[in-house]
This record gives structure tokens, C-alpha cells and sequence, in this order.
């Protein structure tokens, strides 16, 4: 009976359970996935895009502004990057 209970713990033991949605509350008191948090005060309270071009402890939830705050920028190609010189010799006339 021993050997056997242990085999079946061992298969309980594999079987993954699905992450649960997580979800934050804004100062306003919606309900907000912790996923879509775009960033967060120094106390840890989420913080949305006003869409303005910065953040609010009490904006409303805009999906579209969500959306964009959360746009990952391209990775770079293979292209040199343009790098200016580092000195530049500029001779005034005489």
C-alpha cells in the first residue's frame, strides 16, 4: 500500500495547475490585470497613462493608452549606427 501511495503522489506532483489572473485595484477602485499595469508609484500603486505623454495615479482605464505604454520598440537590424566623430578639427581663417 506504501509503494503505491507514493506513485501517486509523484504523478499529483506533475500535473501544473494554470496561473490565475492576477489583478490590481487604481486609486478610482477599478479592477485592473497586473499585466497591464504600465508602471508603478513608489509605493507600488499602479499607475496608467494619462495620455498626455506621462502617468497618473488616478487616470482611467484606457485600453488604448495601455496598449501603446505598453509597445515593446523594435531590436536593432544589422545596419551600422551612425556615431558621429569624436573630435572635429575646425581651422579659422587666417
Amino acid at each position: 500500500m506504501f509503494p503505491l501511495f507514493l506513485a501517486g503522489s509523484a504523478f499529483l506532483g506533475a500535473v501544473t495547475q494554470p496561473e490565475p489572473d492576477l489583478y490590481n485595484h487604481t486609486l478610482r477602485g477599478e479592477r485592473i490585470l497586473a499585466k497591464e499595469v504600465v508602471t508603478r508609484g513608489r509605493w507600488g500603486t499602479p499607475m496608467l497613462p494619462d495620455g498626455k505623454g506621462g502617468y497618473s495615479l488616478i487616470a482611467p482605464i484606457n485600453q488604448q493608452f495601455i496598449e501603446l505604454s505598453l509597445m515593446q520598440p523594435p531590436k536593432p537590424t544589422a545596419m551600422t549606427v551612425f556615431r558621429p566623430a569624436s573630435t572635429l578639427v575646425v581651422e579659422l581663417p587666417q
